[in-house]
């Protein structure tokens, strides 16, 4: 597998679980307060608990686990990088257990460095949970509702919407795009092996054609658009009701739960 055929974001994948079902809104509440009060604490107990949590919505989401793991594993390299970046600017004056002449590892760095992926690791997970749970459609309602008392103060929430769901649909044909246009290349004789310098030189000329074929398609999806009556500053009105059901209130409350818990095991 490469880093471009590992990468899920923008994808769903449906299976009928009660998490595909809840409203969007919900789904969209949850994730972001996972993130919150994981970017408000470097707790380790925190961070288990929060980790517990989105397992369990794993589980419950009935999407099969190496979904999850392959986006984990495109971004190692970030992992490593903020781990490595960690440990060298770590406080000085902390008792240290490896110091050479230009290398100095501390006991302060490499808990920093590890609770720092780990929070990386909980955004990205959150974000493919998200993606893999929810069709741009139902995330575009769900923004639109959201912002909608915005139209009062002259904000484009309806414009702001479509972008979004655009952006996220875009995800997933840019990356199938770049499989292809690897494939043919490989075809032709081209060759992709190396180390990760060589690899990044060889993908190089593959942005060229990528952005040819973006621009290609963002042209096409606005002559879409324009054909379809679509014109900027129109009220619009949805076809799909949002709706708060039982299950979303259960799953607002497992959120709310978290949060005490999580403040909590901050007080100890």
């Amino acid at each position: 597998m490469t880093f471009l055929e590992n990468i899920t974001f923008g994808q769903y994948v449906p299976s009928g679980s009660v998490i595909h079902r809840l409203d969007p809104r919900t789904k969209l509440i949850v994730i972001l307060g996972i993130m919150i009060i994981a970017m408000t604490t470097t707790q380790w107990g925190i961070y288990l608990l929060i980790s517990l949590f989105l397992l369990s919505l794993t589980f419950i989401s009935k999407i099969p686990f190496p979904y999850f793991v392959r986006n984990l594993r495109s971004f190692f390299w970030l992992f490593l990088l903020t781990f490595v970046l960690h440990i060298f600017f770590a406080p000085s004056e902390t008792a240290k257990f490896w110091d050479l002449k230009f290398i100095k590892v501390n006991h302060q760095g490499v808990l920093n460095g590890a609770v720092y992926s780990w929070r990386i690791a909980i955004f990205i997970f959150s974000a493919t949970f998200l993606s893999l749970t929810t069709q741009a459609l139902e995330l575009t309602d769900a923004v639109f509702r959201f912002f909608s008392p915005l139209r009062r103060f002259k904000i484009p929430v309806e414009e702001l919407s479509l972008i979004t769901m655009i952006s996220l649909r875009f995800i997933p044909l840019l990356l199938e795009e770049a499989i292809n246009l690897k494939k043919a290349q490989m075809s032709r004789g081209a060759s992709f092996e190396g180390n990760l310098i060589k690899r990044v030189k060889k993908t190089l000329p593959l942005l060229v054609p990528l952005f040819v074929s973006s621009f290609r398609k963002a042209d096409e999806l606005a002559l879409a658009l324009e054909a379809r009556g679509f014109r900027s500053g129109q009220r619009r009105s949805s076809y799909q009701r949002l709706v708060l059901k039982a299950p979303d209130l259960v799953f607002l409350s497992l959120l709310f739960l978290v949060a005490v818990l999580s403040y909590l095991i901050k007080m100890l």
